[in-house]
Formats: C-alpha cells, sequence, structure tokens
C-alpha cells in the first residue's frame, strides 16, 4: 500500500484537521453505544440467568471469532476502500441491536436456550468490529503524525473514557430504578428487562450518530501492491526473530493470563457479593476514572521516553491486579469491601492498563510500515483473541 495524496497540501491538511476533530466526537458517541451497550452484555446474560460457565464461554467466543475474522479482513483493504469497510462494520451493529434486544423478551416468555442465543448474537456484534477495526487502524495511522501520535490519542481517550464512565453510571442507576419499581409492581423480571431495552435501543441511537460522523471523515487514498502483503505462515516464521513477532507473542501470553479471571469480575460482584447495578458499574468505571487522570501524564511519558519502557512498567503493574482483587475477602465489612475495591485494585488498574493500551497501539505504528500495518494488527488480534478464547476457557472450567 502507498499512500497517494500527499499530507503537506493545504486542503488536505485541512481535512485531515477537520477529520481529526470529528473522530474526537465519533468516538465519543461511539463510547456511549460501548457504555450503554457492551458494558451490559454480562449483567444482561446474568439477567437471564447464565452460569458462571456460560460467562467464561461468551467472553471467550466474543474475543476468537472477531481475532480470526481480523485475518481476512485485512485483506479487504485492497478491495474496498477503509472508509466504506469500517462504516459497514457499525452499521451490521446497529442492525444487530434488535435481535439482541428481542432475546430478553424471548427470556421473559420462557423460552428455552435464549442465553445461547444471545452468546451467539453477541459473538457476530464483535465480529462486526473485527471487519472494520484494521481498516480504522490503518486509516487513523495516515492521519495523525506520528510526532503528535501519545498526544492525540491520550486526548481522545480521555474524551471516550469521560463519556464511558457518564453512560455506564447512568445505566447502572436506570437499572437499578426499573428494578426497585418492578418490585413494587411484584414483576421484578419485566421491568428489569424494560430497562436492558432502553440501555441497548439508546446505544442503538448513539452508533447511528457515530455512523453520521464517520461519514464526514476524510480518507487519504491507498494503493495496493502486492510486496506489501504477508500471510499468516510467513508472520509465524519470522515471528521469533523480529522485534514485533515476540511482541506480539508477549501480548498473546499477558492476554491469556487475563483471560482466565477478567470475564468473572461482574459474577463476583453481581452474583457473589450482591452488588447493585449501581455500585458494580461504579466499580467498574473507577478503573477508567483512573485511566483519564493518568492519560495526561502518559501521553507525555509516551512521546519522551518510548512505548517500550511504558509498556514494561505497565506489564509489571497488572501483575498485581488479581493479587489486589484477592485480598478484598479480607475487608471486614461489605462497605469496606466496596470502598477497598473502589480505590486500591482501581487506581492501580487505571494506571497500568491506559499506560499499556496507549504504548500498544503508539509501538504497532512505530514497529510495522504504514503499507502492512493492517495484516501486522490482524495477527497481532489473533493472538490476543487466542489467549483470551484459552484464558477464558479454563476460567470457565474451573468455574
Amino acid at each position: 500500500m502507498k499512500e497517494v495524496v500527499k499530507k503537506s497540501h493545504p486542503i488536505i491538511e485541512k481535512k485531515i484537521e477537520d477529520s481529526l476533530n470529528l473522530s474526537i466526537r465519533e468516538g465519543g458517541a461511539a463510547s456511549v453505544s460501548t457504555g450503554l451497550g457492551l458494558s451490559y452484555f454480562a449483567p444482561f446474560a446474568l439477567f437471564m440467568n447464565a452460569t458462571s460457565s456460560q460467562i467464561g464461554i461468551l467472553h471467550a467466543i466474543v474475543n476468537l471469532l472477531p481475532s480470526i475474522l481480523q485475518m481476512k479482513s485485512a485483506t479487504l483493504i485492497g478491495k474496498f476502500s477503509r472508509k466504506k469497510l469500517v462504516m459497514f462494520s457499525v452499521l451490521m451493529k446497529i442492525l444487530l441491536w434488535i435481535p439482541i434486544i428481542l432475546t430478553g423478551v424471548l427470556f421473559y416468555l420462557g423460552i428455552p436456550y435464549a442465553v445461547w442465543i444471545f452468546i451467539i448474537l453477541a459473538a457476530l456484534f464483535y465480529s462486526s468490529t473485527a471487519i472494520g477495526y484494521p481498516a480504522w487502524f490503518s486509516w487513523m495511522g495516515s492521519l495523525v503524525s506520528e510526532k503528535d501520535r501519545g498526544k492525540y490519542f491520550s486526548r481522545r481517550n480521555r474524551i471516550i473514557g469521560l463519556c464511558s464512565i457518564i453512560t455506564m453510571i447512568l445505566g447502572a442507576i436506570i437499572l437499578d430504578v426499573v428494578k426497585s419499581v418492578g418490585m413494587h409492581h411484584g414483576n421484578i423480571i419485566g421491568f428489569t428487562l424494560i430497562g436492558f431495552g432502553f440501555l441497548f435501543s439508546t446505544s442503538a441511537i448513539a452508533k447511528i450518530i457515530s455512523f453520521n460522523l464517520l461519514s464526514k471523515h476524510y480518507e487519504p487514498r491507498l494503493k495496493i501492491k502486492k510486496k506489501d502483503y504477508f500471510s499468516f505462515k510467513q508472520f509465524l516464521s519470522r515471528c521469533r526473530s523480529t522485534p514485533f513477532g515476540r511482541f506480539v507473542l508477549f501480548r498473546g501470553f499477558l492476554s491469556f493470563a487475563v483471560g482466565i479471571a477478567s470475564p468473572f469480575w461482574a459474577v463476583y460482584m453481581l452474583r457473589n457479593l450482591g452488588f447493585s447495578y449501581v455500585w458494580y458499574m461504579v466499580i467498574s468505571v473507577s478503573g477508567v476514572f483512573f485511566q483519564l487522570m493518568f492519560l495526561p501524564l502518559i501521553g507525555k511519558f509516551s512521546d519522551r521516553f518510548g512505548n517500550v519502557r511504558l509498556m514494561k512498567i505497565c506489564s509489571w503493574l497488572l501483575f498485581t491486579i488479581p493479587f489486589l482483587w484477592l485480598a478484598s475477602a479480607l475487608m471486614p465489612s461489605v462497605l469496606g469491601v466496596k470502598i477497598y475495591l473502589l480505590l486500591v485494585p482501581s487506581i492501580i488498574a487505571g494506571f497500568a492498563w491506559a499506560g499499556y493500551n496507549l504504548a500498544v497501539n503508539n509501538y504497532v505504528y512505530d514497529a510495522v510500515k504504514s503499507p502492512k500495518v493492517s495484516f501486522g494488527v490482524s495477527y497481532m488480534n489473533l493472538f490476543v483473541g487466542v489467549g483470551i478464547f484459552l484464558g477464558a476457557s479454563i476460567g470457565s472450567l474451573l468455574a
């Protein structure tokens, strides 16, 4: 792939600047959709009486299937524009909200296997993201200059994170309110289902806004060359001898470790500890809140000292998070558990994940030449997806 349009042209520079500003707004709309949608997939499954194993299977499938599809979607950039691929994936997610909402109705009517139907639809939902993500990643790489990546993405991530925090907490408040109304009327399941339906419908509307903003983005044209393509087999043969290959192996093993426990935080809080939706979501978003606090500092650190050093520091911190969660069992009261989870693991996780995610994305742009970035991302995400799948599968067996 070779970029045809020169960025130095004044008209192109203006289009790029406008697109980067639009991307921040689009990211805000997309985060609202995620905050009211994807963030409540696990609670929705638990609402439909999903077992701990089913939660683990849900987490495993929604990570494995999209990572496999991304290998194919990366090659589509040679046949379709990146903008069209991204918009198609967003449109698929908008349409999938209809059957996802209807699975709650099936559960209310007592139709068997409603949870499994939801798991299949959730896998399709995540798979639609896989179609567009390599194209979006390559597209953003063409728009954001190398010297501004740390600053721009930290700013974009702060706004996205703030929107996520607000919408996730609002969603939890709505669910708790409708649940209490349902208790008053003797129909908790029916009213809670209405609450989930409202959240998911609003998520779909936010995704429509995101779709509209994406349609206004400028896309630099690309010329595809055969020499820019490298197969997964070629990547495997060289992965241990190249810095990027070793980086991908590292990401895969770390994802495997994270995947063993991460699907079950929701089960632990909602089912084992009996937290309300509000407390569950407040603790969940506290990590995002601390990410926002640390992002300005982390962005400057990344630009000054490099992504590898940042990644090393944050990876060691990620190792401590499960032990910090385990220590919550030592708290003398339920309130003590809530306050502890709200602060201690969340602060460490907020810093670690903010730095890790920023370093990972920026490192890919630095390590892979622009023409090949979509293939590198798709192969990397395959390792990540397989790692999470294997980890979550082991977690399901243990559960």
